[in-house]
């Protein structure tokens, strides 16, 4: 799916600067909402300042969509919208943040072409207020975190990595300098984890970012075995019936042996 923007404002006001500031800003948002491919220049409207862009990588084909609902999401409230989380906040606030510069009167997005751009979704100065809001850091305290690993990124100055918890429906941007953390990171990318660290939250008390000093695997607990587990383990020696079946069909047979 293309996502397209609109730059808003006179040709001619509009510096090459700006241009580049949109088009990077954007990739970097792209890039970061989906596995980190690449996007291609897929429209380049002539005389105007409206682009498009088309992931590389069909896996992030749900981007857009996506996209959309987060600036949607920001611009009624001060939330982390669901699943995403505070990198991709910060960046629609650097995003929104150019409008009103150099020539950029506003920035417009959509992801279906056939529909006019008067009914794109804007980035607005309430989708960049609450969108800071949303990151702004209210209490820190030690605390733990479950989700599966992904997202990533230990070649950076302060490596950095993402849990998603499938159930609550939150993302969590984390960071470690700690070696054993690293590894753990490197060992388990893709699996469930519990982190423990600093956990930041905002007003809404939803977690921001957690800097973390453990890790361990999440081993969920093993349940015992039932009755109904063995069910069936010998179809072969209990004539194709279930265990419960075969015991209380031998009980009954030899119940009716005693009362001959």
């Amino acid at each position: 799916m293309d996502v397209e923007m609109k730059v808003e404002g006179q040709l001619g006001d509009i510096t090459l600067s700006a241009l580049q500031d949109v088009i990077g800003g954007l990739n970097r948002l792209l890039k970061g909402m989906g596995g980190g491919g690449e996007w291609s220049l897929a429209g380049l409207a002539e005389g105007s300042a409206d682009l498009a862009a088309r992931p590389l990588d069909h896996g992030d084909a749900d981007v857009g969509h996506r996209l959309l609902c987060v600036v949607r999401e920001l611009e009624e409230r001060p939330e982390i919208p669901s699943c995403e989380d505070e990198t991709t906040v910060r960046r629609v606030a650097d995003l929104t943040g150019l409008v009103g510069r150099r020539g950029v009167a506003g920035l417009r997005v959509r992801t279906d072409r056939s529909s006019p751009w008067s009914q794109a979704v804007p980035l607005t100065p309430a989708v960049r207020m609450h969108a800071l809001q949303a990151v702004k850091v209210k209490v820190r305290a030690r605390s733990s975190f479950q989700g599966r690993l992904d997202k990533v990124n230990l070649r950076g100055k302060t490596p950095q990595f993402s849990l998603f918890n499938e159930a609550r429906g939150l993302a969590l941007r984390c960071n470690t300098t700690d070696d054993e953390v690293i590894d753990q990171v490197k060992r388990h990318m893709g699996e469930v984890v519990t982190a423990r660290g600093d956990l930041s939250r905002n007003a809404s008390n939803q977690p921001v970012h957690l800097r973390v000093d453990r890790l361990k695997l999440f081993e969920a607990p093993q349940r015992q075995v039932s009755v109904e587990d063995w069910a069936g383990v010998a179809p072969d020696w209990t004539n194709g019936l279930s265990s419960v079946d075969f015991v209380r069909r031998q009980r009954d047979a030899g119940a009716s042996e005693d009362g001959e």
